[in-house]
């Protein structure tokens, strides 16, 4: 297997969770909106620093302000 065919299919599942998020993005109120644009690039910066635990906690952070979106939507 070429290099080709192993990163075409990572880069479709990265397009497809990209595409998702922002789905449920178009879903959230303006105050979820708000709380996301302060993790997201605290996550970004965890990220870069190594910190996977600080990372997988504002994952969670953020799991559960979109699942929170999607019970609150009318």
């Amino acid at each position: 297997m070429s290099t080709a065919q192993i990163v075409q299919p990572q880069q479709d599942a990265t397009l497809d969770e990209l595409n998702e998020f922002r789905r449920h993005l178009r879903t959230l109120g303006p105050v979820q909106r708000r709380i996301l644009s302060v993790l997201m690039p605290q996550l970004v910066a965890l990220d870069q620093a190594g910190d996977s635990d600080g990372a997988l906690s504002i994952i969670e952070e953020v799991k559960t302000i979109l699942w929170e979106g999607r019970r609150t939507r009318h």
